[in-house]
C-alpha cells in the first residue's frame, strides 16, 4: 500500500561540480546504482553523479554540467565531490521517506562523500543513496544526507526525467528534515550487494558479499582508532563544529553569542555527536549487538549544553533550532526585497515566530480533531486531511494547504509592508504551484503502478 509523502519543497543544500565522462555506463535491472543519475536543483543547476565499483566498495563522482540553452548559470558553480561506500548494513525506513513503507527499494548504499567548492574548505557528508524501483519500472535514486543536513532529495535516471519534475525556484523538491523514528518495524531491505554489481561489470567475483560488509567494518574501525588518539579526536571534532556552523549559519547573532561562547556550544554538540557515532560504530562491530535497537537518551544528550548555557539561555537555543526552516523561509524573502524594502531583524524576528506559532496551531488543530498533518515547505505550508482514505484525496491536501496559506498571510500582513507582502505572497504562490504539481505527479505514478 502506497501512501502520501510529507513533502518539504526547499531548496537543496548541495550545491555540487564539473566533472565529465567519455561515455555513460547503462545500469543493468541488477545493479540498480551502477551508472550516471540526474537531479535538477532549485539553483537551476544540472548535477550529476555516477557510481562504479571499485574491488569491494562503492565509488561515486559528483559534477555540474552545463546547459546553455536552457539558460542556467553557465559555466555552473565549480564544486566537485567524491563519494565512496558500501552497501548499508542497518537501513532504516523512516515513515517520513516519501517512499515509506519501502516496498519498492532495491539498493541502499551508504558512505561519505567530501565535497570541495572552489571557495572555501572540503568538507564531508555521511550519505545514503537508495534506489526505489516503482511497479511500472521508473527508478528514482533518493540521496539521503543523514548528517549534516538531515534531508533527502531525488535523482533520475535522464535530465529529461528531472526535467519533468522539476522543482519552482527558489524552492526544491527535497524533504528536511526527516523525522528519524526511535524504533522502526520496517526490516532492512534487501539490495543486490556491491560484490554481484562488481561481477557484471568486470569486477571481483561474485559470491562475496561479505567484502562490501567488510568494507563498513574497516570503515568503524578507522574512525574509532582515529577518535582514540589525541590528534584524530581533534582532527573529528573541528570537522562536527565546521559541519555545524554551516547548518546554523546565523547562530552566534540570534543568540547574541560571543566567538567564545559559540565555540563553546559548537564544541559540545560536536562533542555528543561523535559520541553517538562511536557507540553506533562499537555496536556495528559487535555481532550481538543491533544498531535499530540503540536507546535515544535525548536528556542526557541535552545535559550538557544546559550545563553550558544555563536554563534561560538554553530556551532560547531550542527555540533557535525549532524555528530554523521558519528561518530558510525569511531568509528568501529578504533576498527577493530591493533597498527601498529591507525586512529588519526586528521585522524578520516577528515574521519568524508568527510562522512557526501559526504552524503549530494549525497541527494543533487537527490534531485536536483527529486529522492528520502534512508539512510542505521548510515549514511555510501545512496540510491536514481526515486520515481515513491511503492516500488521502489530492483536491483535500491542496484546499487544506491553500486555507493554511490564507492563515499564514494574514499572520504575515500584521509584520509586514504592502510592497514586502507582495513578495511574500509571491513565494506562497510558487509554493501551492509546487504542491499542486507534486500531488499531480503523484496520482500519474498511482495511475501508471496499477
Amino acid at each position: 500500500m502506497k501512501r502520501v509523502a510529507v513533502f518539504v519543497l526547499v531548496g537543496s543544500a548541495l550545491a555540487l561540480a564539473s566533472w565529465s565522462v567519455s561515455a555513460d555506463v547503462v545500469p543493468s535491472v541488477e545493479a540498480p546504482l551502477f551508472g550516471m543519475w540526474n537531479r535538477l536543483n532549485a539553483n537551476v543547476e544540472h548535477e550529476v553523479m555516477h557510481f562504479w565499483v571499485e574491488g569491494s566498495t562503492w565509488a561515486g563522482r559528483y559534477d555540474k554540467h552545463p546547459e546553455p540553452g536552457l539558460g542556467f548559470p553557465n559555466p555552473p558553480e565549480g564544486t566537485s565531490g567524491d563519494f565512496s561506500g558500501a552497501d548499508a548494513t542497518d537501513f532504516v525506513c523512516e515513515p517520513t521517506f516519501p517512499f515509506y513503507p519501502c516496498q519498492n527499494v532495491v539498493k541502499v548504499v551508504e558512505g561519505t562523500t567530501q565535497y570541495k567548492p572552489p571557495r572555501g574548505s572540503p568538507f564531508e557528508v555521511l550519505e545514503r543513496h537508495i534506489v526505489v524501483r516503482e511497479a511500472n519500472g521508473q527508478e528514482v535514486m533518493w540521496q539521503y544526507w543523514v548528517r549534516p543536513g538531515n534531508l533527502i532529495c531525488p535523482w533520475y535516471r535522464s535530465f529529461d526525467e528531472a526535467l519533468a519534475a522539476k522543482p519552482f525556484r527558489p524552492n526544491g523538491d527535497c524533504i528536511v528534515p526527516v523525522q528519524r523514528s526511535r524504533s522502526n518495524p520496517q526490516p532492512p531491505q534487501p539490495a543486490a550487494s556491491a560484490a554481484t554489481v562488481a561481477a557484471q561489470h568486470g569486477g571481483i567475483p561474485a559470491g562475496s558479499p561479505s567484502k562490501s560488509s567488510s568494507a563498513a567494518r574497516s570503515r568503524d574501525e578507522r574512525f574509532l582508532a582515529l577518535l582514540a588518539t589525541p590528534e584524530g579526536h581533534a582532527q573529528l571534532l573541528n570537522e562536527g563544529k565546521l559541519q555545524l556552523r554551516r547548518h546554523y549559519p546565523d547562530l552566534a547573532k540570534q543568540l547574541h553569542f560571543t566567538a567564545e561562547q559559540e565555540d563553546q556550544v559548537l564544541s559540545v554538540e560536536a562533542e555528543q555527536t561523535l559520541k553517538d557515532e562511536a557507540r553506533r560504530a562499537r555496536c556495528r562491530l559487535d555481532p550481538s549487538c543491533n544498531v535499530q535497537s540503540l536507546p535515544i537518551d535525548l536528556e542526557s544528550q541535552q545535559k550538557a549544553i544546559k550545563e553550558l548555557l544555563g536554563a534561560e539561555k538554553f530556551d532560547e537555543y531550542e527555540r533557535y533550532q525549532q524555528t530554523l526552516y521558519q528561518r530558510l523561509e525569511v531568509r528568501e524573502l529578504r533576498s527577493r526585497l530591493d533597498v527601498a524594502n529591507v525586512l529588519s531583524d526586528e521585522k524578520a524576528e516577528a515574521l519568524i515566530a508568527a510562522l512557526y506559532e501559526e504552524g503549530e496551531r494549525y497541527a494543533a488543530e487537527a490534531k485536536a480533531m483527529g486529522r492528520q498533518s502534512l508539512w510542505f515547505s521548510s515549514g511555510g505550508l501545512r496540510a491536514a486531511y481526515d486520515g481515513t482514505r491511503d492516500p488521502p484525496l489530492d483536491a483535500e491536501v491542496l484546499s487544506s494547504a491553500q486555507e493554511f496559506a490564507r492563515r499564514v498571510r494574514d499572520r504575515a500582513a500584521e509584520v509586514l509592508t504592502a510592497e514586502q507582502m507582495r513578495k511574500f505572497e509571491e513565494i506562497q504562490e510558487e509554493q501551492l504551484a509546487q504542491v499542486s504539481a507534486v500531488l499531480r505527479s503523484q496520482a500519474d505514478w498511482r495511475a501508471s503502478g496499477q
